[in-house]
C-alpha cells in the first residue's frame, strides 16, 4: 500500500517541476532518472534471464542476474540500462540458450519469453521454476500494448521477487515523468503532432517502423502526441517499408534511431527518398539508440529522448 503522505509530497515535487526548459530536459538526460532504482544489487535469489528485458527488470528491482543470453547483445542493443555489473555468466544466445550452463549455475528461477522458450519450457523447468514474460502480442490480440503488458509482467516478476512495493512505487514514478513531460511539449504548442518511429535495417533499402502496439508508440501517445502507424506484421510490434512504400507516412514526423555508419545511406542518398514530406519539411529527429521492450528504466529514457529532440528543433526555429 502507498504511503499517502508520502505520495502528497512526490505529487507537490512534481507539480513544482513542470515547467521545464529544453535546456532542463537536456540535462536530464545525463542526470540519474527519476526513479527509486537500487544502488546496490543481491545475488539472491539466483535468476538466470534468457532475455535481455529480463535483465533490465531485475537490474531495476535489485537483482543481479546470475547468468544472461547475450551479454554484449544487452550491451549494444539494449542499450547497457542499468549497465549489467560484471560476472554475470554468459548461457549462450537467445534463441539457443545453453542448457547445461544454465544448469551450472543452480538457479532459482529462469525467465523467458514465449517467442523463443516456449518450445525449451519443459527442459527449463526441469533445471528450476521457469517464467516466460510475453512481449509480442498473439494473433487474437488486436488491442494488444507492450506498455500494458510491461506493467503485467513487471509486478508479476516483481511479485515473485518479493519486490512488489518497489515496482509499484517505480510504475507511479514512471506514470509522474510521462505526466511532467507531456506538460512540456503541450506548453511548446506541440500537443497532438503525427508521429512515427522507425530504425534503418541492414544496409539496403528497409525502414522498420513500429506499430501502436509497441512501447515507442505508446510513450508517444503518453506524450500528447498523435501516433500515426498501424501496420504490424503478425506477432511482431513493427513492420518494414521498402523505399518506394514510405511514401505511405506522409504528413508524419519521423522519429529515426541514430545508426552506425552505413546503415540508412542508401535509402537516404536516393533521389526517392528526398521527395517525401517528412524529408522536405525538415520534420526528421534522431535519437540515441533505445530498447523497446523493457521496463520503467526504458520508459523514461524513451520518453525524455523523444521530448528532447522535438524541444530542440522548437526551440532551433
Amino acid at each position: 500500500m502507498l504511503n499517502w503522505s508520502r505520495f502528497l509530497l512526490i505529487t507537490i515535487a512534481f507539480l513544482f517541476t513542470m515547467n521545464v526548459s529544453s535546456q532542463e530536459i537536456q540535462k536530464q538526460e545525463s542526470d540519474t532518472l527519476p526513479l527509486s532504482l537500487p544502488t546496490s544489487l543481491k545475488e539472491t535469489p539466483r535468476v538466470v534471464a534468457l532475455n535481455w528485458s529480463a535483465a533490465e527488470m531485475l537490474l531495476s528491482l535489485g537483482i543481479k542476474p546470475t547468468a544472461l543470453a547475450s551479454i554484449n547483445g544487452y550491451r549494444k542493443w539494449q542499450s547497457n540500462h542499468p549497465i549489467i555489473p560484471d560476472g554475470v555468466v554468459e548461457v549462450g544466445n537467445r534463441a539457443f540458450p545453453s542448457l547445461p550452463v544454465i544448469l551450472e549455475q543452480h538457479p532459482d528461477l529462469i525467465i523467458g519469453y514465449p517467442f523463443r522458450h516456449a518450445r525449451l519450457l519443459g527442459e527449463l523447468n526441469n533445471i528450476a521454476p521457469t517464467l516466460l514474460l510475453q512481449q509480442f502480442a498473439r494473433f487474437n490480440q488486436v488491442d494488444y500494448r507492450y506498455m500494458d503488458q510491461m506493467r503485467i509482467n513487471y509486478l508479476l516478476l516483481a511479485e515473485k521477487l518479493g519486490k512488489a512495493g518497489l515496482a509499484q512505487k517505480q510504475l507511479f514514478e514512471m506514470d509522474n515523468e510521462l505526466i511532467r513531460l507531456r506538460q512540456v511539449l503541450i506548453d511548446a504548442g506541440l500537443e497532438g503532432k503525427k508521429v512515427a518511429y522507425g530504425k534503418f535495417v541492414g544496409m539496403g533499402y528497409g525502414l522498420r517502423v513500429f506499430s501502436k502496439q509497441s512501447l515507442a508508440a505508446s510513450v508517444i501517445v503518453k506524450l500528447g502526441l498523435h501516433y500515426e502507424w498501424d501496420i504490424t506484421l503478425p506477432g511482431k510490434d513493427f513492420t518494414h517499408l521498402q523505399l518506394e512504400q514510405i511514401k505511405m507516412l506522409q504528413n508524419t514526423a519521423l522519429i529515426l534511431v541514430q545508426e552506425t555508419s552505413g546503415k540508412g545511406e542508401r535509402m537516404m542518398n536516393s533521389p526517392l527518398w528526398k521527395q517525401h514530406q517528412f524529408v522536405k519539411n525538415d520534420d526528421i529527429y534522431v535519437v540515441p539508440p533505445l530498447w523497446s521492450f523493457g521496463g520503467p528504466v526504458s520508459v523514461i529514457r524513451m520518453a525524455r529522448a523523444f521530448t528532447k529532440v522535438l524541444m530542440e528543433k522548437k526551440n532551433a526555429l
